[in-house]
């Protein structure tokens, strides 16, 4: 027996009633009787492929991702399915990635009902009706669950995943709402320092963590969980929804998923069904006292090239704090919990562009000694013999229908003489195939060099605001992180380390 693999993914139209491992041990009971029935014997465990992530898209599956890698690499006779629309419900550009996939490694997708040959046009097109299918059908049920969300929002009820603080998601009858649990005096504290006893965020932060509070998911408290608090309608008994937005966006290729504040007009919100923690006049007061405390940062423009683009070892985002009588620094924000000592900005721009003309060095070195171009030249020709090998072969295989509708073939020769020529089209199929992974991946030594250098005029010119600074950095720097622990005795410089996208 060949290589098989069996790939199990819960879909929306299963029962609700039913976990997703509840439905994966179904549909693999199914296909295991299956492949006993077809194939002789069961498939092992180690080619049992399991989603059991919930996303649309191929590069939000990962066990997907790699049954695609793993055919493209292993000699594949199929992949066992409930049914191909357990591939993919995705759009277009998933629905060809599956196809060419299993068109050009020869690899079939056999479900109970019917097995897909995709070498062959009548299943290819039946499989493109199946798959977009089930986009429209994955369409159709999102815009259904959407009215329900609203519906449900309208009438009260709590239809997030997570509860906000101070609160546990309940369900009373068929629908969900909010009850207060131990966390609900914490909320209260926090209000109460805010307004009453006029206390800054930060100030918050370190009080409650001064007093062994700790937030939910972290060890200390941070500024912007303590203004989520603060600005949470749900605190005064209300259901806001729409007000983080999934906005998608196609950049370098990929489809990326943020969820941006939306504008207050486009919110939704409406009485709920859960308890209050604070009264509407303390609630009141926060938002109005919000912004009257002093801060650090007056100035609206960026002064910050690497704003975005430089965190601290501890994951945090390194920000300026500019003073009138020093220097321009850059600090982690929670420079108390991790211990890194804030630098001179002149003294970081510097040892960026001196680990910057490093990289250009080291590219100017690789350059020199590259000697990749003869290989790349065979490969290319040894793609080149055998596309040529495949278009013969396709010569033969006319002919050979020829001889036998002339009678020259008897029907015994002709199927032998055809298994032949198919066993040499799977072949040259395969190897066409992973001919270009055997390729070496060309390197454009003169673009990164030259975008470098560009980089390095970027910082040092001054005539270039910040804002444009910023701009140019994050297309060429994807991250710098920073490190220089908070040591009196210890006078060892800072380190940087550099991840490019380039």
């Amino acid at each position: 027996m060949g290589v098989y693999y069996i790939y199990l993914r819960k879909s929306r139209a299963d029962s609700e009633h039913e976990t997703v491992e509840e439905v994966l041990k179904r549909h693999e009971h199914i296909l295991q009787e299956y492949a006993l029935k077809e194939l002789g014997s069961q498939i092992p465990e180690n080619c049992i492929y399991r989603e059991i992530v919930s996303g649309e898209s191929i590069q939000n599956r990962p066990m997907m991702s790699q049954l695609l890698e793993n055919i493209q690499k292993e000699d594949c006779t199929a992949v066992l399915v409930v049914d191909p629309q357990r591939l993919s419900r995705g759009d277009l550009q998933d629905c060809g990635t599956i196809i060419r996939a299993f068109q050009y490694t020869d690899t079939l997708i056999m479900t109970p009902s019917k097995t897909y040959h995709l070498a062959e046009k009548l299943d290819r097109k039946y499989l493109e009706m199946e798959l977009m299918r089930g986009n429209d059908y994955l369409e159709y049920v999102k815009e259904i669950m959407l009215r329900g969300r609203l519906a449900s929002v309208s009438e009260g009820n709590f239809i997030g995943s997570v509860s906000p603080y101070g609160y546990d998601k309940v369900k009373i009858d068929k629908s969900y709402t909010l009850a207060e649990n131990q966390e609900s005096d914490v909320v209260r504290l926090i209000f109460d320092l805010y307004v009453n006893q006029h206390l800054g965020v930060i100030r918050i932060c370190q009080k409650l963590d001064e007093m062994g509070i700790k937030p939910r998911k972290k060890d200390f408290w941070t500024q912007a969980t303590i203004q989520g608090i603060l600005h949470n309608p749900v605190y005064i008994g209300k259901i806001r929804w729409n007000w983080r937005k999934t906005v998608k966006k196609y950049e370098s290729g990929e489809i990326r998923q943020s969820r941006p504040k939306s504008k207050e007009d486009s919110w939704i919100l409406v009485d709920g069904k859960h308890p209050a923690l604070i009264s509407d006049e303390l609630f009141q007061a926060a938002q109005e006292k919000d912004g009257t405390f002093p801060k650090n940062k007056k100035k609206t423009e960026l002064i910050n090239p690497f704003a975005g683009i430089c965190r601290c070892e501890c994951g945090t985002a390194m920000v300026s704090r500019p003073s009138p009588k020093a220097q321009l620094r850059l600090m982690c924000q929670h420079q108390t919990h991790c211990h890194n000592k804030s630098v001179i900005y002149a003294e970081f721009e510097q040892e960026v562009v001196r680990q910057l003309q490093n990289q250009i060095d080291e590219l100017n070195f690789e350059r020199n000694q590259q000697q990749k171009v003869q290989t790349q030249n065979i490969q290319a020709d040894i793609i080149s013999g055998l596309q040529k090998d495949l278009l013969e072969l396709e010569v033969q295989q006319d002919k050979l229908y020829d001889l036998l509708e002339r009678g020259i073939y008897t029907e015994s020769v002709f199927v032998r003489r055809n298994a032949v020529l198919a066993e040499r089209r799977k072949a040259l199929k395969q190897a066409i195939a992973s001919a270009p992974a055997k390729q070496p991946e060309p390197i454009d030594y003169q673009g990164k060099i030259l975008k470098l250098s560009e980089t390095i005029f970027c910082i040092q010119n001054q005539t270039i605001t910040p804002k444009e600074k910023n701009d140019f950095l994050k297309t060429v720097i994807n991250v710098i992180t920073y490190s220089r622990k908070m040591d009196r005795y210890d006078k060892s410089p800072f380190t940087l380390e550099i991840s490019l996208k380039i």
